[in-house]
């Protein structure tokens, strides 16, 4: 375990592409969220109705590579063992 400079336990770095997907997993949420408040004002667009479908789709997508990520990291570990 790694120590910080101020003697706690520091947080353990993601890998890549591990980081990309969360990064676009809170920038998913961030726009249903927007869209949610938008469409809760009484904002009826089609583009807010398409933005949160869009937003799914790359959730979706993100929890995907953090699944495959995880699988990979899994499968090297078993070689590793």
């Amino acid at each position: 375990m790694d120590i910080s400079p101020t003697g706690a336990p520091s947080i353990p770095m993601l890998a890549q592409p591990q980081a990309n997907a969360l990064e676009g997993m809170a920038d998913a949420q961030a726009r249903v969220q927007d869209a949610a408040s938008q469409l809760a004002a009484g904002n009826l667009n089609p583009a807010v109705v398409v933005s949160v479908t869009s937003a799914q789709m790359d959730f979706a997508a993100n929890a995907k590579v953090m699944q495959t990520a995880q699988e990979n990291t899994n499968r090297l570990l078993d070689m590793l063992a």
